[in-house]
C-alpha cells in the first residue's frame, strides 16, 4: 500500500476537532452528559473530543449524536447542529466502516455546513468525502474533493493542513510535482496567514520538503526547511500526543536518519491498547512503519513481525469495506443525491415562476402608466424624466433587493429537498419558508400599494380612530420577528387616545415603521410607542434602540431616487419602499413625519396629525 493510503486516514483525526489530548472513557462521557446542568453545557460535553475516540462504541455514540442534533437545533446553535451530523457521518466511516451510510451523513453534513456559511465545516466535509473516494479508487473525484476542501480551507480563519499533505502526498504518487509544489506553497501561505502553532508548521514544512526534493535547483530552499522542521520538532514536548501526530514525528525523526527516537514513537501508538477506542488504521500504519525502521538496522524477524501485522489490520479494514459493497452503495447515494437535486430545481422553478410573475404584472402596471402618461402627456417634459427615473429606481429595486429573498427561498428549498429529512426537520423548514413567504409577501404588498398612489393617487377615508387596537393588532403581528432578535416591545398608549386618519392607513404606517425598528434594532435591545401632543398637532412616536443613522442619511430616507436600504442587525434584507410608502400615507391624511437619530444610539420617528 502507498504511503497516501495511510495519510489520508490519520491525517483525518487532528483535522476534525482541536480537541483536548486527555480525553474521557466513553462511560464517563456519557455520565457527564447526562448530569450537564443545560443544553449548552450537553454540547460542550458531547462535541469536546473526536468522535474516533470512541470507536468501539459506534452505536451507542450515534445515538448521542442523535440527541446532541436535537438540542442543538432547539437552540438555533449552526455549529453544533454541524457537528452533531458531521460526526455521525465520521463515525460511520470508522467507528461502523459502512462508507455508503457514511457518504449519506456527508450530504446532509454540507448541507449544514453551507446553511451555516462556514468555510471551516465545508473544508472538513469535502476532506472526508475524498477520504471515501480514494478508498474507492476513484481517483479523479478524490483530487477535485482534496481541490475544493483546500479552495474552502483558505478562506476560513483556521490553519488546517490536513487535506493540503494528503493531496501533496497523492500528488507525489501521481509523479505531479509541479502541482505538488504549488499545493504546498499555497499550505505555507494559510500557516502563514492565519499564524498557525508548532504542529501545523512542523507538517506544512515537511510536506514542502518532501516536494522540493523533486526540484534539484531548489536546493537551497529544501534545505532551508528542512533546517525547519528539525528545529520545530526538537522543540515539541512528545507528553500526551495524538497517536497521529506521534506518527509524523517518528516518520520525520526515521527519514533525517534518527532510527532510535524515530522507534520510540512508533512503538508507543503500535502498543497502544485498542481499548484506548483509537481508529485501527493508525496502529496499523504504525507497524508499516516499523517495519522499515528494522529492515533499515536489518532486524529482518521484527521486519518480518510489524509487516504481518499492518497486514492483519489492513485485510481487515479492506474486508469491512468489501463486506458493505461500499462502492456500489456510495454510487447509489450519489444516484439518489442527483434525483433529489433535479426534484428540487423544479420545485424551486415552480415558486421562482410564480414570484416572477407577481413581480413582472407590477413592472407591466407601471411600465404602462409610464408609456400612457408619455402618449397624453408630451409636453410635460420634467414629470417625464421624473417618472422615468422612478421607474429606472423601481426596476433595481425589484432586480436587487427583491430578489434577497426569493435567493434566501431558494436556497431553503435546497435545505428541505436535499436528502431525508424527518418530520420534526420537515416542520421547522415549512416554518422558516412560511416566514420568507410573509417577508416577500410583505415587500410586494408595499410595492403594490405604492404603485397604486402613483398611479391614481391615494384617497384616504379619515375618521376619529381608537389607536390601541390598531397598536396591539401591529405589535401581535411583529412580535415572532421581535422574539426572535430578544426585543422587547413596548407602549403607554391607552384607549382614549384617538388620531383624525384613515384606520387602514394607520396601520400600513405604524406596521413599516415597527418592521423598520426591529430590523435595525440588535439583540436584546427595547422599542417604544407612545402618544403625545405638542404645539404641532397629536402625534404617535416610535422609539428604538438601535444602530441609529447619520444625518445625511435621514436625508435621503424619503427618496426613491437614491438607494437607502441597508443590510439589518441580524442581515434582513429590505427594500427601503417602506418608509417612502409610510411618508406618502401620512401626508395623504395630513400629517408629517419627523426623524430625530444618533448613530449607535437609536432611532425615533414620530408622526403628527393635526388636532
Amino acid at each position: 500500500m502507498k504511503k497516501a493510503v495511510f495519510f489520508l486516514v490519520f491525517v483525518s483525526f487532528r483535522f476534525l476537532l482541536n480537541a483536548q489530548i486527555v480525553e474521557p472513557s466513553f462511560d464517563s462521557l456519557t455520565v457527564s452528559f447526562r448530569r450537564a446542568p443545560s443544553d449548552t453545557a450537553k454540547l460542550r460535553i458531547l462535541f469536546a473530543n473526536k468522535p474516533m475516540k470512541y470507536t468501539d462504541r459506534a452505536d451507542e455514540l450515534l445515538k448521542l449524536y442523535q440527541e446532541g442534533y436535537i438540542l442543538a437545533k432547539r437552540q438555533n446553535d449552526k455549529v453544533n447542529r454541524f457537528k452533531a451530523v458531521h460526526y455521525t457521518a465520521m463515525t460511520y466511516l470508522y467507528g461502523k466502516v459502512d462508507e455508503s451510510t457514511a457518504f449519506k451523513w456527508l450530504q446532509k453534513a454540507m448541507i449544514e455546513a453551507e446553511f451555516a456559511q462556514n468555510n471551516l465545516f465545508i473544508g472538513w466535509v469535502y476532506y472526508a468525502m475524498s477520504i471515501i473516494h480514494h478508498h474507492q479508487q476513484n481517483r479523479a473525484e478524490m483530487y477535485r474533493l482534496l481541490y475544493k476542501s483546500v479552495e474552502a480551507l483558505e478562506k476560513a480563519p483556521d490553519p488546517v493542513d490536513g487535506p493540503f499533505v494528503a493531496l501533496s502526498q497523492n500528488l507525489d504518487e501521481d509523479k505531479k510535482w509541479d502541482e505538488q509544489l504549488a499545493v504546498n506553497k499555497r499550505l505555507l501561505a494559510l500557516m502563514v496567514k492565519t499564524k498557525a502553532d508548532v504542529f501545523p508548521l512542523i507538517t506544512s514544512y515537511n510536506s514542502l520538503v518532501d516536494a522540493l526534493k523533486h526540484h534539484p535547483d531548489k536546493k537551497n530552499e529544501m534545505n532551508f526547511y528542512h533546517k525547519k522542521v528539525m528545529e520545530l520538532v526538537d522543540k515539541v514536548s512528545m507528553t500526551n500526543l495524538y497517536p497521529d501526530d506521534e506518527l509524523i514525528i517518528a516518520s520525520i525523526y526515521f527519514k533525517n536518519n534518527r532510527p532510535a527516537l524515530a522507534l520510540k514513537h512508533a512503538q508507543r501508538v503500535a502498543n497502544l491498547s485498542e481499548k484506548t477506542g483509537f481508529n485501527m488504521p493508525v496502529k496499523g500504519t504504525a507497524y508499516k512503519l516499523l517495519a522499515e525502521i528494522y529492515e533499515s538496522q536489518k532486524q529482518y524477524p521484527l521486519a518480518l513481525e510489524s509487516t504481518r501485522k499492518y497486514q492483519e489490520i489492513e485485510i481487515q479494514e479492506i474486508e469491512k469495506r468489501l463486506t458493505n459493497d461500499a462502492g456500489k452503495k456510495v454510487i447509489k447515494a450519489e444516484a439518489e443525491y442527483n434525483v433529489a437535486m433535479k426534484q428540487k430545481e423544479i420545485e424551486k422553478q415552480q415558486l421562482l415562476t410564480y414570484l416572477a410573475a407577481s413581480i413582472a404584472l407590477l413592472i407591466l402596471l407601471l411600465s404602462g402608466s409610464i408609456y400612457y402618461f408619455y402618449r397624453r402627456e408630451q409636453g410635460r417634459k420634467l414629470e417625464l424624466q421624473r417618472l422615468n427615473t422612478t421607474k429606472d429606481k423601481l426596476f433595481a429595486i425589484v432586480s436587487h433587493d427583491l430578489r434577497s429573498p426569493i435567493m434566501s427561498l431558494k436556497n431553503h428549498l435546497m435545505l428541505v429537498n436535499w436528502g431525508a429529512l424527518n418530520q420534526e426537520e420537515f416542520n421547522e423548514s415549512a416554518q422558516y419558508l412560511n416566514m420568507q413567504l410573509g417577508n416577500v409577501f410583505d415587500m410586494l404588498e408595499n410595492l403594490l400599494n405604492w404603485v397604486v398612489s402613483q398611479l391614481g393617487g391615494i384617497h384616504p377615508n379619515k375618521e376619529n380612530v381608537s389607536i390601541l387596537p390598531i397598536v396591539e393588532e401591529q405589535l401581535q403581528l411583529l412580535s415572532s420577528a421581535a422574539n426572535t432578535k430578544e426585543i422587547a416591545l413596548h407602549t403607554s398608549i391607552n384607549a382614549n387616545q384617538t388620531l383624525v386618519i384613515d384606520k387602514n392607513h394607520l396601520a400600513v404606517i405604524l406596521r413599516n415603521i415597527l418592521q423598520n425598528a426591529i430590523k435595525f434594532t440588535p439583540k436584546g435591545g427595547n422599542i417604544q410607542l407612545d402618544y403625545g401632543k405638542d404645539d404641532k398637532g397629536n402625534y404617535i412616536e416610535v422609539k428604538d434602540t438601535g444602530i441609529g443613522m447619520s444625518a445625511e442619511k435621514i436625508t435621503k430616507l424619503f427618496r426613491l431616487d437614491t438607494q437607502t436600504s441597508r443590510t439589518g442587525t441580524a442581515n434582513e434584507k429590505g427594500t427601503g419602499l417602506g418608509l417612502i410608502l409610510v411618508k406618502e400615507l401620512v401626508e395623504a391624511n395630513g400629517g408629517a413625519v419627523q426623524v430625530v437619530s444618533i448613530p449607535k444610539q437609536g432611532t425615533t420617528f414620530r408622526i403628527f396629525f393635526k388636532q
